[in-house]
């Protein structure tokens, strides 16, 4: 009986055990932390160099007279006015869609040159990816970059993913001012048109009519 007594009380191997049981605990919490300061100076950065290529290439598809120079990474002014692409040339480039080989090289030049630029270079695999988006009014320029991170500890036992994907994405408007104005003067003509042929205005005072006794009935 003293025997078993004796060998409740022994605390000897308590911190071995402890240790076996605590040390992968802390590897994970370790490992969470390691990747958390990875994860959130990469996402940044992608996030910086993202809306840089984009507003580079938006402005590049714009009718100003700004410009972007890939080679100092600075932007410029042109000079006259023969230097702007024309209207022709623009709609000629929208439709065939020439350029977007050319800008989608560009966009990935760009990230991973604004990357580089930073202090902390990240680890693991970049992605690139443009898509520009046609409305009627507007256009949008969309760059997605994706920096795949490797888990600096292995905790697939655990199933842990071994590689962490980041995925940043960045819009720019094209500013094109003349588009915008004959868009809207072909609306407006396109609304008379309308107006002219089914008398729309006169559906719509009918409506507001309706509702205007509607809210004087509720008491709004």
């Amino acid at each position: 009986m003293n025997k078993r007594i004796s060998l409740w009380k022994d605390t000897r191997g308590d911190a071995v055990v402890e240790a076996a049981i605590l040390f992968p605990i802390i590897i994970m919490v370790f490992a969470g932390l390691v990747l958390l300061a990875v994860y959130m100076p990469t996402r940044a950065v992608l996030q910086r160099a993202t809306q840089y290529a984009a507003t580079a290439i938006a402005t590049g598809r714009s009718d100003t007279w700004l410009r972007f120079d890939q080679g100092d990474m600075e932007y410029y002014w042109l000079e006259e006015r023969g230097d702007l692409e024309n209207v022709y040339a623009s709609l000629f480039r929208a439709v065939l869609n020439t350029a977007k080989t050319d800008e989608a090289s560009q966009a990935e030049d760009i990230v991973t040159t604004v990357e580089k630029q930073g202090i902390f270079q990240p680890p693991g695999n970049l992605k690139v990816e443009l898509g520009v988006v046609n409305y009627v009014i507007y256009k949008e320029v969309v760059v997605t970059a994706t920096r795949t991170i490797p888990v600096p500890v292995d905790l697939s036992f655990v199933r842990f993913p071994k590689e962490i994907p980041i995925t940043v994405t960045s819009t720019a408007v094209v500013e094109n001012g003349d588009e915008f104005i004959r868009n809207v003067d072909l609306a407006v003509d396109f609304v008379e048109y309308l107006d002219e042929k089914y008398e729309i205005s006169k559906v719509f005072e009918s409506v507001g009519k309706v509702c205007d006794k509607f809210t004087e009935f509720l008491g709004i």
